[in-house]
């Protein structure tokens, strides 16, 4: 320090003015949870040791020219501490990685245009390009994590995109999604001023009108999951229509705890993409990520690995490094997302922050004191090294008390900083983190501004000024404003303004540290706040304050009072509804706890509802057995009718169903409680075949008298008793588990039972599928197409009648097993796309999966569609199964991949018509699962067709119809009875054995019955088989004619690979029977054209092979 005498410190500290400056943003540094020694002042102001006497300091002159006027001090800018302009410090590497990150993103972007009309579209999965970054910035609390991201905000905004952030809250780390709420309502914010400025620019344009609106772009794409949004995001209701905004969820919704968890984060990543496709590039900053619950973590995932989204997005996640371990649920979520990021084409980068070195430290107060000699800090910033461990944050509070102390202070006479390293290392002494340090400098506020802390700090991580206002007026406090108080607050840098008349702390430390101030705000107190909000909020404020008013009243300990436990109840319901399992398991805790001893009389209907969420819900949180408790208090008791207890049982169900995968169970389960319920489904195993199709007969028969589509909902209506709506949900549940056991008698009449319901009693949400089920087995028992397509017709009406959650399944039942027998198949593709998109808003991931490989791989290659786009898409397909975990599906596709790898893999291996390869094995896979063994067998069908003809037809004698008996009324099997014929026909050609030709005509007779059905998609087979008939007869020139036509055909509808295998086919007729070896080369060579151009390099190498 400078050689300056006691008398300049006293003149110092009698004219300086103890104040700083007031502009520090929020995130300026998060406070510090220090590893190592920290400062401490004692216990407070009190325990500060002052060595120095007062008859040691002497007065100096005052220069004349220096007012001493308080309020013209106040004014004055160079007494105080430069906070706000010193900018990060010694953090040069990190912001150069930080802005690597994102200028990739960006320059990636730019080369591949933009997206706008891409985002809204599930039409297709965009080719993928690294334009997602995840930056994970880790470190201890104070070090500047939230600073060095908020390095990207300017640069951000000034390029169109939008940074926005969102916080984890410690306290409300049982409720999902809150920093993604606070983000993207933020987004929703924007949007709405932007669309302001719009309507305000063009006053011809009233609001809601423009069809074209982002809003209404929005709802098309979130659809029914828009209100489910809502929960979570109430700026979002701002922007969507009206119509979107009460959608109710489906009995089965309800039900379904699985199912909301997956709706949710589809719809999160539906909304992203939207926003992302108004505002490009996204910076979504999450802070405080070591305490961010399970589903947003997976939200997380969800967002940066969205294949369909094009646009540039960077989520840069905040996490204190001493508070997670190996174990935790984000370690373990971050090494996942390590392993995916190739896969999904998004990069990870680790920026790790360690406290500042003395150098650092030394910078940083230089720079707050705007002094440019590092030698006369380099005392001062030794002092403040040892005792704030080099943490930003903590050093700025420990200057701010330095000052406030007097140890620091600006002499306004010489125009300069002055202080005691000496006596300011007597005078200080460790603490245990930052809390202490705030403790000490809140106690220096006025009483009636430390009172008001402490009830703000009661009312959350945010808070409203009316609801503050409210309690202030009701503990019947000082006559202060609030706004004053308000004022000083923010002054003080505690909180700061968040929205209009809405405040937030400035880091959960402070928020801390104000609860443990005094013991003022009691249980009691937190009680008397509760109730005040609770009697005196409207409607909506208690709506939107819900949770904190509970926990308020809850926190008082007060017992047997019907109206909380009323409102613990509602409080269950709605963190039920946002998938707050854990909190709504708390509130129906609390509930029974204010309820007498002898509820079950006095509370009866209360009592069961509180008991009936908390088994629901704590099933949800995976806490089986506390669900049990809550279950068997309810079901000992006789008096509870089925109705009553049905929330329960279902529950109960579904933990088999989704859960435990426990089939059998479950269909025991749903008997008994379908008996219950007055539901007769008779049942005789040693009979279940004739049951099955007398009643299949009965039901189709009904069915067929109902209204015609159209006015099948005018005509029938909703289905209003609740007992008939639980019990279509006991019988679909009771379908599930008898497909996934293979019981196709009890499905029978379980599908048809749902029908007879929705003919008797009204239509469901179930209702659209039961037909479309009804469909298919006309078509398994009786062979009719046209009244299987009414069917599905019938399904897909009561599906678009009922907008329930269920049509992604509707869908695929009949496009994927009814109407693809009556329709072309190209026009299964954009319903089969639908599908898709409404499983995954449904949460219905397992249909959604279905339609998606039909829609991608299943359909394209049945069409005959390029086997090089088709490939490209297999990645990006199979990622979106494994995303959401559906393993069934996404063996089908493996078996797809490589069969298709084989054929298009040059050059040619000798092994290429055995389903083998990289990406799956039939000869080491062991699965039983029918579907697999189905698909197996098939495309194993597929490679000897195409590679050894003869192999393929000696496997059709032998196991014949086997895939349509393992895949009955698939739409493929269109595809492998023609194969399979082309095979035995052209074995039978060779061989001259009947066995061959006995076998081909049997097949093309069906094929034939196809074709008078009325089946569009074979009429190039039915060609060809008349072909091959021909040319076995010895009717050349009918021969000629059928090939020829078969050819023209498949060439006009784009059957690419039939084009190329009928031309083979036509080639070999003429060298083999017309001897006509200059004619036959002409065709080769067609049929090598189209193998090309179709994109099966491995049969073109073959076939040259075989013409040399």
């Amino acid at each position: 320090m400078d050689a300056l005498d006691a008398a300049t410190v006293a003149s110092a500290t009698n004219t300086s003015n103890n104040s700083f400056d007031d502009d520090r943003t929020s995130s300026e540094f998060a406070s510090p949870e220090m590893p190592r020694s920290s400062v401490s002042l004692n216990s407070g102001v009190s325990r500060w040791r002052t060595k120095a006497k007062s008859d040691e300091f002497k007065l100096v002159p005052k220069p004349s020219n220096i007012q001493t006027n308080s309020s013209m001090l106040s004014e004055l800018t160079i007494n105080k501490f430069n906070i706000k302009s010193m900018g990060l410090i010694g953090r040069e590497n990190e912001i150069k990685s930080l802005k690597t990150c994102y200028e990739r993103m960006v320059e990636e972007k730019k080369e591949h245009g933009p997206s706008h009309d891409q985002s809204m579209s599930e039409r297709s999965l965009i080719q993928s390009t690294l334009h997602k970054e995840l930056v994970l910035i880790s470190g201890y609390s104070g070090v500047g994590k939230s600073s060095l991201a908020k390095t990207l905000e300017k640069e951000t905004m000034t390029t169109g995109g939008i940074y926005v952030e969102g916080k984890f809250d410690l306290n409300t780390s049982d409720e999902p999604y809150s920093a993604f709420a606070s983000a993207f309502g933020e987004m929703c914010k924007r949007i709405l001023k932007r669309q302001d400025r719009h309507q305000s620019n063009n006053k011809t344009v009233k609001p809601g009108d423009d069809s074209s609106s982002f809003g209404s772009r929005l709802s098309a794409a979130l659809g029914p999951t828009g209100s489910l949004l809502s929960n979570f995001i109430p700026e979002l209701q701002d922007i969507l229509p009206p119509t979107r905004r009460n959608s109710d969820d489906s009995d089965s919704e309800r039900c379904d705890f699985v199912v909301i968890q997956k709706r949710v984060k589809y719809a999160f990543q539906v909304l992203m993409k939207a926003l992302n496709a108004e505002f490009s590039p996204i910076i979504l900053v999450l802070d405080d990520l070591q305490w961010a619950d399970l589903s947003s973590l997976e939200v997380i995932d969800f967002l940066i690995s969205d294949l369909q989204n094009p646009n540039a997005l960077m989520i840069i996640g905040c996490y204190r490094s001493n508070e997670v371990d190996d174990e935790s649920l984000l370690l373990k979520q971050i090494q996942t997302l390590r392993k995916k990021q190739d896969k999904f084409s998004f990069r990870i980068t680790d920026i790790e922050l360690d406290s500042c070195d003395i150098d650092t430290v030394n910078k940083m107060i230089m720079a707050m004191m705007s002094i440019d000699d590092e030698e006369r800090t380099r005392g001062l910033a030794e002092v403040c090294f040892k005792r704030t461990a080099g943490n930003p944050f903590f050093l700025i509070e420990f200057m701010r008390i330095l000052h406030d102390e007097h140890l620091i202070s600006y002499n306004l006479g010489l125009l300069k900083w002055i202080w005691d390293e000496d006596r300011i290392a007597a005078t200080t002494m460790s603490a245990d983190n930052v809390v202490d340090l705030l403790k000490v400098r809140m106690r220096r506020l006025p009483a009636n501004v430390q009172l008001l802390l402490q009830y703000a700090a009661c009312l959350g991580s945010s808070f409203a000024t009316y609801t503050l206002d409210l309690i202030w007026r009701e503990q019947e406090c000082t006559t202060d404003t609030i706004t004053n108080l308000l004022g000083e607050v923010v002054s003080s840098n505690l909180v700061e303004a968040c929205g209009q008349n809405e405040y937030r702390w400035v880091h959960d430390k402070i928020q801390e540290a104000a609860l443990s101030l005094s013991d003022i705000v009691t249980p009691e107190v937190q009680f008397q706040i509760g109730t005040a909000l609770y009697h005196t909020l409207d409607e909506n404020e208690l709506e939107a304050q819900l949770f904190d008013v509970v926990d308020l009243i809850n926190n008082g300990r007060v017992s047997e009072q019907h109206e909380f436990a009323l409102l613990n109840l509602r409080a269950a319901k709605k963190a039920k509804k946002i998938s707050a399992f854990r909190s709504a398991a708390k509130y129906a805790m609390n509930g029974i706890q204010f309820l007498p001893g002898d509820k079950w009389t006095k509370h009866r209907t209360l009592t069961l509802a509180l008991y009936s969420i908390g088994s629901e819900v704590e099933l949800a949180s995976g806490r089986g057995e506390r669900a049990e408790i809550y279950s068997n208090e309810v079901l000992k008791r006789k008096e509870y009718t089925t109705m009553e207890v049905l929330p329960l049982k279902m529950a109960k169900i579904s933990k088999l169903c989704t859960v435990d995968l426990k089939f059998k169970e479950t269909i025991q389960v749903c008997r008994d409680l379908l008996k219950d319920l007055g539901v007769k489904l008779v049942w005789n195993r040693a009979i279940a075949p004739f049951q099955a199709i007398t009643m299949l007969i009965r039901t189709i028969k009904m069915a067929k008298k109902a209204p015609a589509p159209d006015d099948f909902f005018g005509e029938l209506g909703y289905m209003k008793a609740p007992r008939h709506r639980a019990a279509m949900l006991l019988l679909a549940r009771l379908s599930y588990a008898c497909y996934n056991v293979d019981n196709i008698f009890l499905n029978v009449l379980s599908t048809c039972k749902q029908v007879e319901m929705t003919l008797k009693y009204g239509i469901c949400d179930i209702s659209g599928p039961a037909f479309a089920g009804l469909g298919v087995m006309v078509m398994l028992v009786q062979q009719d197409y046209k009244t299987a397509a009414y069917f599905a017709d019938v399904g897909l009406a009561v599906q678009e009648a009922t907008r329930a959650s269920r049509e992604a399944e509707t869908i695929f039942l009949a496009q994927s097993f009814c109407l693809a027998w009556s329709l072309p198949l190209q026009q299964s593709l954009t319903p089969t796309a639908d599908g898709y998109a409404s499983g995954m808003r449904s949460g219905d991931t397992t249909f959604a999966m279905w339609n998606l490989i039909t829609h991608y791989v299943w359909l394209p290659y049945t069409m005959g569609k390029r086997l090089g786009p088709i490939l490209e898409q297999c990645p990006k397909v199979l990622s979106q199964m494994e995303e959401v975990s559906q393993p069934e599906q996404a063996i089908c596709l493996k078996m797809f991949w490589q069969m298709m790898l084989n054929l298009a893999t040059f050059p040619a291996t000798e092994d290429l018509h055995r389903l083998e390869g990289d990406i799956f094995s039939a000869e080491s896979f062991t699965g039983t699962e029918t579907v697999h063994r189905a698909m197996v067998h098939m495309l194993q069908g597929e490679l000897l067709v195409f590679y050894d003809i003869e192999a393929a037809a000696k496997r059709a004698i032998k196991d014949g119809d086997k895939f349509a008996e393992m895949a009955p009324g698939n739409f493929q099997n269109m595809l492998e009875t023609f194969h399979r014929a082309i095979a035995l026909f052209a074995t039978a050609r060779r061989t001259r054995k009947r066995k061959y030709r006995s076998q081909a005509d049997k097949l093309a007779s069906r094929i034939e019955g196809w074709v008078r059905s009325g089946n569009p998609n074979v009429r190039h087979y039915h060609a060809s088989m008349k072909a091959e008939q021909a040319a076995l007869s010895k009717k050349y020139d009918r021969a000629e004619e059928n090939y020829k036509n078969a050819i023209v055909l498949a060439a006009k509808t784009g059957h690419m690979h039939h084009a190329a295998l009928i031309n083979e086919r036509y080639a070999e007729f003429l060298r083999e029977e017309l001897s006509d070896e200059e004619e036959s080369k002409h065709w080769f060579g067609e049929a090598i054209r189209f193998y090309e151009e179709w994109g099966a390099f491995g049969k073109v190498e073959l076939l040259k092979k075989q013409l040399q």
